[in-house]
């Protein structure tokens, strides 16, 4: 039966499916802490930034360890779609005595009509959306997000993005090699059929991006392709989000209606099959200003 005709499990298997296993991982941390601080050397000080598709809470916690090394002071407006992850993420995330944080529920591609009443007249002073835009349904939807942040950015803010999820992501060292096998052990495990016709995540190039970003209103300042090695501690973490383990299973159909809790323990026992104690990958970040508009 197609995959999607069950992604869900009973509440008390489930509970523990989210994206705040692979947030924990040191390497994740590391990607992103290195351009949250590329982020944070251009902004004003106080500021206020809003973080989309925030998931675990992981953008705002770096912000606030950034702020505090820097003596900076400000305020982050923390949206994500899931309430699940955006519970995660308060209980993970406190304000401090220099940063406040407030999470709001709402949609990426409406950002104002989720966060309007916490917005500076004039618009934040940056904007962020790591890992996550390749999560949005389609380029119409990718372009709409990066729309809906130019709106909400003020005149001269700053836009971070990355993605793991791009044309060149695993073009580097045994990436292809370890990736196909850990699909190939899950197809196996599961005994599920793949449908080659059908896509499971969209591998958009960076030039894709830059050009999404560019139409959107901003100008790229920063761009860089990190190596991450992934061990298979991470690999199983990021089998533990609901997200992913759908993408992975898009083009599958499997002869037993697993759950959702089925399918990511699946996916973790698939890592140990993997010959290679790490598997690399490139995060392709980019900072970018939003072009001052021209005097009427």
């Amino acid at each position: 039966m197609p995959f999607n005709a069950r992604d869900h499990a009973d509440a008390a298997l489930v509970i523990n499916l989210n994206f705040g296993h692979f947030s924990a991982i040191p390497e994740y941390r590391a990607v992103n802490r290195d351009l949250v601080a590329r982020l944070l050397e251009r902004i004003p000080n106080p500021f206020v930034h809003l973080d989309v598709a925030t998931g675990a809470g992981l953008v705002p916690q770096l912000i606030i360890e950034e702020a505090k090394a820097r003596g900076y002071r400000g305020r982050v407006i923390a949206l994500d779609y899931d309430e699940q992850a955006l519970e995660l993420a308060r209980k993970a995330t406190p304000s401090t005595e220099d940063v406040s944080v407030t999470f709001v529920q709402g949609d990426a591609r409406d950002v104002r009509a989720a966060v309007q009443e916490y917005l500076p007249p004039e618009g934040v002073d940056s904007v962020s959306i790591h890992d996550a835009i390749h999560e949005i349904e389609g380029e119409e939807g990718q372009r709409r997000v990066f729309a809906a942040l130019a709106d909400v950015a003020r005149s001269g803010a700053f836009l971070s993005i990355n993605s793991s999820f791009t044309s060149t992501s695993m073009a580097v060292g045994n990436s292809m090699r370890g990736h196909g096998e850990w699909k190939l052990h899950f197809v196996r495990l599961t005994g599920a059929k793949r449908n080659r016709h059908i896509e499971t995540l969209a591998y958009r190039t960076p030039a894709d991006y830059k050009q999404m970003i560019a139409d959107a209103g901003f100008q790229v300042v920063h761009e860089e392709d990190s190596e991450v090695q992934l061990t298979k501690a991470a690999l199983k973490a990021i089998s533990r989000y609901p997200e992913f383990v759908r993408g992975m299973a898009r083009d599958l159909t499997f002869a037993n209606d697993f759950s959702m809790a089925e399918l990511s323990d699946a996916l973790c026992a698939a890592v140990d099959r993997i010959r290679f104690d790490v598997v690399p990958r490139l995060w392709y970040g980019v900072i970018a200003q939003k072009v001052a508009s021209e005097p009427v």
